[in-house]
């Protein structure tokens, strides 16, 4: 029979290993703040010092936030974090899994028709008139989305018919683990306001991060992007990447309640 003492430090081992497991990857204050408020953002513009306070401490989370690697600093960065609890999903919230997640992120088609609040027109308009994966930057033909098996390590490529850009052009570079999922969104084409290239190759990065937290996931989202210091263009643009940005955890959210 065990002692007392054995007893006793099985259970502290036990308690703290519980702990461990379903820690959140973002601090008891940030935690608390997001649950209550659904969502909190940053934006740094220009010169501004940029501090990611709201970037979950795990692996895919890190690794995001280091995919620029241009010459120039971002004009823009914003990040975004949500609190989604999976039981405003669905009632059976053993089918929200990474799995799941790791499948909708890459069924890019179905981002067809996401809509987005239009801060210069105050109305609601389509964001993507079409959406699909494409077989290479050289070959722009449609191909099915690629949702087989794990994300890990796949490099895709998309069409998304924008509705202030028109046409744009993404590379996708996906990384997958056991409890968050990942996709970086690097346009490798330039993004054109009509006759006005709004960022050149390259110059804008979005990446959308989940976690799966045990009950909820925290989902995370960092623009970056550099454009001509242009004021009319500027804030165009702030506007067109902040808008995205919901729109794009808007599209997630009821893909993940199907």
């Amino acid at each position: 029979m065990k002692s007392f003492s054995q007893k006793f430090l099985s259970l502290i081992f036990v308690f703290f290993s519980f702990r461990f497991l379903f820690a959140s990857s973002v601090s008891d204050e940030i935690l608390l703040k997001v649950k209550e408020a659904g969502e909190l953002q940053n934006v740094f513009l220009n010169d501004q010092k940029v501090e990611l306070s709201l970037l979950p401490n795990s692996e895919l989370s890190k690794l995001a936030v280091s995919h620029w690697d241009n010459s120039e600093n971002p004009r823009l960065t914003t990040e975004k974090l949500f609190y989604l609890k999976k039981s405003s999903l669905n009632d059976n919230i053993s089918d929200l899994n990474i799995e799941k997640v790791s499948k909708i992120i890459r069924s890019i088609s179905t981002m067809k028709g996401t809509e987005y609040y239009s801060n210069r027109h105050k109305k609601w308009e389509t964001l993507y008139h079409d959406a699909y994966l494409i077989k290479s930057p050289d070959e722009k033909n449609k191909v099915s989305d690629d949702t087989e098996g794990s994300a890990d390590g796949k490099i895709l490529y998309c069409m998304q018919d924008d509705n202030s850009f028109g046409k744009c052009y993404y590379s996708l570079n996906y990384k997958e683990r056991k409890n968050e999922v990942s996709v970086c969104f690097d346009n490798f084409e330039p993004l054109k306001f009509g006759f006005i290239t709004a960022a050149k190759a390259h110059n804008v990065k979005i990446n959308l991060v989940v976690v799966d937290e045990g009950d909820y996931f925290l989902v995370y989202l960092i623009v970056q992007a550099y454009y001509p210091r242009i004021s009319v263009l500027e804030d165009k643009m702030i506007d067109s990447f902040n808008a995205r940005v919901d729109s794009i955890y808007k599209w997630f959210v009821v893909q993940m309640g199907r």
